[in-house]
């Protein structure tokens, strides 16, 4: 036998008892005070049902208190939980943003630095300025509209083509052929007839050789 089953069987025999037990009390107390065996009959019946019918009445009662108290607390508990878990979720996700933020700007200023010091004494204080503004909007994808080309003094095609493969290296943004088209456009006075795809294969030629030379990291001194 199931011992749940079991379990029930035990209780409601206890009840039983118990609502007899009630129901002999009250008859022998009305016999007591004078009453007959009709009533006291009566009375016995009656308590012992009053009985049962309080046990199942309380038993419904508490045990809808129960469940309902229940499934607030555990209502209120899933969702604070799932509230938790949104905004540790949310905080991760704002300190992830906040870590590439912070990434590529980092990535920007060493360009930069990398741009002043490679660039410095080949033009001037303004193309320098446009050159950095320029390989920011490269670095950031925008598009370079009327743009004012850059004027260098002494450096070479091969010159541009390294700064172009450290760029591209440096950002990895885009395919060759955007930075090659970048390099033409920016230094249109030098590279303006000479194809992308011929720009985009000499990007890497005599890496020692030249002002500029192809680096592992624009990061190195």
């Amino acid at each position: 036998m199931n011992s749940k089953y079991f379990e029930y069987i035990i209780i409601y025999l206890s009840v039983l008892l118990a609502c007899i037990l009630l129901g002999t009390v009250a008859r022998m107390f009305v016999i007591n005070i004078g009453a007959d065996e009709f009533t006291a009959r009566n009375v016995f019946w009656g308590f012992s049902l009053l009985g049962i019918l309080v046990y199942f009445i309380l038993t419904f009662f508490i045990e809808g208190l129960y469940f309902t108290f229940v499934r607030i607390f555990f209502s209120k508990k899933k969702h604070l939980k799932k509230s938790n878990i949104s905004k540790k979720l949310k905080e991760i996700r704002t300190e992830q943003q906040q870590w590439n933020d912070k990434n590529e700007q980092d990535k920007k200023d060493i360009a930069i630095q990398y741009i002043q010091k490679e660039f410095a004494a080949y033009c001037s204080d303004e193309d320098l300025l446009l050159l950095c503004q320029y390989v920011i909007f490269y670095a950031e994808k925008k598009p370079l509209a009327n743009i004012k080309p850059i004027t260098t003094n002494g450096l070479s095609n091969l010159d541009f083509y390294h700064f172009g493969w450290n760029i591209w290296k440096h950002f990895r943004v885009s395919k060759q052929e955007e930075v090659s088209f970048f390099l033409k456009s920016v230094f249109a006075n030098y590279l303006e007839d000479i194809e992308t795809n011929t720009i985009k294969s000499h990007l890497k030629d005599d890496d020692l050789k030249g002002i500029i030379k192809i680096r592992k990291s624009i990061s190195e001194q």
